[in-house]
């Protein structure tokens, strides 16, 4: 059987803000053999020792990195989320990597333009990485740990230009050669794991939650372009400074309640209060 660990950074003074012992309940209630490892203040402080070069826009890797070793597959998942389906995509596939999007159906990210890059030299041949193959970072899943060992040197080696951060290098090693990957929420797989899920107007990324609605006991939402029916198996907030906002006078799964219905709240509560 596939062990599988699920390891989210999140440091004591975010902890109370994210509620992040719901997002522990909400992984249990879906998969109560899937153990989520936490990175504290503690084990930030011993990761920035160790590398003079660290801040947080490096610290997916070497957060999971040391649960390499003890699990065949370790998923990075960021602490703004809440999952609300079964992750059998993720799990049951054999890729080097797993993905899932950053931009939604109608290419853009959240309330705002899409995002993508360059796939760049020696890893690309510079041509933009497509948008809808563009993966978010708050999520990825690594069944082939050497991987974990490019993103974290290739970081590095970019930390020391000051020109980019990790879902730059994430994107630029995903689609090498080197490593067969997958997204495994595109458009037409009918599932939804994170930002494809979310867009909206101005400042407000999660306009789109507000329809969100319940169908045999799991969450959908209409893909914006095809009309497709999404089963949403992670809601995962991102939103830069409008979320950090919200989290900080609301906390974040008070905000979640407040901009969702009342019976996908109902659903949201059963699943993260364990």
């Amino acid at each position: 059987m596939k062990k599988i660990v699920i390891s989210t950074w999140c440091t004591d003074d975010y902890a109370p803000l994210l509620g992040i012992e719901k997002l522990t309940n909400s992984i249990k209630y879906f998969h109560p053999e899937v153990d989520h490892f936490i990175v504290d203040t503690e084990m930030t402080e011993k990761i920035r020792k160790n590398y003079s070069w660290m801040k947080p826009v490096w610290m997916m890797a070497p957060t999971c990195m040391p649960l390499i070793d003890d699990y065949d597959m370790v998923i990075h998942l960021d602490a703004d989320a809440v999952v609300t389906g079964p992750l059998d995509e993720m799990f049951n596939s054999t890729a080097d990597v797993i993905g899932v999007r950053n931009n939604t159906s109608k290419n853009t990210a959240g309330a705002h333009r899409g995002i993508t890059i360059p796939h760049s030299p020696p890893f690309g041949n510079g041509n933009p990485i497509p948008m809808q193959q563009f993966i978010n970072a708050g999520m990825v899943g690594v069944n082939k740990k050497e991987f974990w060992y490019d993103w974290h040197n290739l970081n590095e080696q970019i930390a020391k230009t000051g020109m980019s951060d990790e879902q730059d290098t994430l994107n630029n090693l995903f689609h090498w050669k080197k490593y067969n990957s997958e997204v495994i929420d595109l458009m037409g797989t009918g599932v939804s794991y994170g930002l494809c899920n979310a867009w909206g107007t101005g400042n407000n990324h999660w306009e789109s939650w507000s329809q969100i609605y319940v169908k045999c006991d799991r969450l959908y939402l209409d893909d914006p372009v095809t009309g497709e029916a999404m089963c949403i198996k992670v809601m995962h907030q991102a939103g830069g400074g409008a979320a950090i906002e919200h989290n900080k006078s609301l906390g974040f799964r008070n905000w979640l309640s407040s901009v969702v219905s009342n019976e996908v709240n109902e659903y949201l509560n059963e699943v993260q209060n364990g």
